[in-house]
């Protein structure tokens, strides 16, 4: 795939979902023997966004302060799926809301349109990061 978008032959996205919070989390910390450290944190305001974004960065997202479910994925690659040019692939972990049997069911629908779906494996530790 990657050959093929780098011919220009396809587009190809790398998708995922983050959450950007006002909650602090820290799970651990740094302190000298004798110092006392508090970090205080509350419940706050957050923010979620699935986004895909190529190579070149080009980057498509969408934001939401509900929580990112099957539907809200189903809604944004339909979306990308009406305003392709040419054969698109977006690659996606395998996450519940990437795998509901209602995004199977849309992937018929999005391959008529020249846009599929590609899952990475589970876990795939043999696998090289760049």
């Amino acid at each position: 795939m990657e050959q093929r978008y780098s011919t220009g032959e396809i587009e190809l996205y790398y998708g995922d979902e983050t959450q950007i919070s006002e909650e602090g989390y820290v799970p651990y910390g740094w302190q000298f023997k004798e110092e006392n450290v508090c970090i205080r944190s509350a419940k706050g305001k957050h923010l979620n966004c699935f986004g895909i974004i190529t190579r070149s960065n080009h980057f498509v997202y969408q934001t939401t302060t509900q929580t990112i479910n099957s539907d809200f994925i189903i809604e944004q690659l339909d979306e990308l799926s009406l305003t392709i040019k040419k054969h698109t692939v977006v690659v996606l972990d395998n996450a519940r809301i990437h795998q509901s049997k209602t995004t199977a069911a849309m992937q018929i629908i999005w391959a008529k349109r020249g846009l599929f779906l590609f899952f990475l494996p589970p876990y795939c530790p043999h696998l090289e990061y760049y």
